[in-house]
């Protein structure tokens, strides 16, 4: 990659941190309030604690229920709602999908 490559994704990652920050900011008050809602609820609570990257998505499952004692379908229900408002993050290998924790966690 050349030197003027880097130098502009580097920019391009400036900027985008900058927008995130800018939306984090924005909607403070909701993200508190999604935050405190997954904190209070033991299932969303360890699915976002154990979503650390290293586990597969039914090993997260299958770990959670053990925690929990919720059945595995439900947890994989509550895993795509936190999928799908952007406070779990997957990352394939191979057939493997892996979940962590977002950004907005933080």
């Amino acid at each position: 990659m050349s030197e003027e490559t880097e130098k502009i994704l580097k920019e391009i990652s400036n900027k985008l941190d900058q927008l995130i920050i800018l939306g984090k900011l924005s909607n403070k008050n909701i993200l508190d309030n999604y935050q405190k809602e997954i904190k209070d609820d033991s299932l969303y609570s360890k699915l976002v604690e154990f979503a650390d990257g290293t586990i597969s998505s039914s090993d997260l499952a299958k770990k959670v229920a053990l925690e929990t004692g919720s059945a595995e379908i439900t947890i994989k229900v509550r895993i795509a709602k936190l999928r799908e408002m952007g406070f779990l993050t997957a990352r394939k290998e191979g057939r493997e999908v892996f979940y962590e924790k977002s950004e907005l966690f933080e």
